[in-house]
């Protein structure tokens, strides 16, 4: 057993020293994945270290403390969650395959983190500094991506081929639509509504009936 131990602290010595990012990139996915399944506060580093496969000492050296390591998988979930409707590639898409591409992204990165929904609302109720913190970070991503967008908006209205709306309106009915639906999923579930069997193909409908409402609701 002291083998054992003396050669996992050398293990966690040499990593430190190393820089080894490979290890702090273990550390923030076993974090992520048990903060999404169990929460912030049933999370502890001892769990972490332990998915892990490391010491508790190793988790606390990259990341001081559970809050600091909580705050930055939350930033970084956060900033691919607003990635979704801010990235460039699309723009040469016509408008509403632009607005159904960004909501497939959105609809698919919940799909892929079911749990994210539930972490994103109650950390903005339990800590609203997180939103102070992520004010700045936000703005900057959002800010260029959304004047552009509004330019396109803008031409869609003047030709007459969407009614008068702006970038927030469509931007909020794409989030409420995504994300209710994973928050309301599991009281389906647990009602037997929504099964192992019909659950695949209920929520790919589901994504598809989200895009089409999404995309009606700007008919003039």
């Amino acid at each position: 057993m002291l083998i054992k131990y003396a050669m996992k602290d050398k293990d966690d010595k040499e990593g430190r020293e190393g820089g080894d990012s490979s290890m702090e990139e273990r550390i923030l996915a076993s974090a992520e994945r048990l903060f999404l399944s169990k929460g912030y506060n049933l999370t502890s580093m001892t769990e972490i270290a332990r998915e892990t496969g490391c010491t508790q000492a190793l988790v606390h050296y990259y990341f001081r403390t559970k809050e600091n390591l909580f705050s930055k998988i939350f930033e970084s979930k956060f900033h691919q969650f607003i990635g979704c409707i801010v990235q460039r590639e699309d723009e040469e898409l016509p408008f509403a395959e632009l607005i159904s591409a960004r909501t497939s992204r959105l609809f698919d990165l919940m799909a892929d983190n079911q749990r994210l929904p539930f972490m994103f609302l109650s950390e903005f109720v339990i800590n609203p500094e997180q939103r102070l913190t992520l004010k700045d970070s936000i703005f900057n991503l959002c800010a260029e991506a959304t004047s552009r967008l509004e330019a396109m908006i803008a031409a869609e209205v003047e030709s007459g081929r969407i009614r008068p709306t702006g970038t927030m309106d469509i931007t909020l009915n794409m989030f409420s639509l995504v994300v209710t639906f994973f928050v309301v999923l599991p009281f389906l579930e647990d009602l037997g509504l929504v099964t192992e069997a019909n659950k695949e193909e209920f929520i790919a409908q589901r994504k598809q009936e989200i895009i089409r409402t999404i995309i009606g609701s700007l008919k003039p």
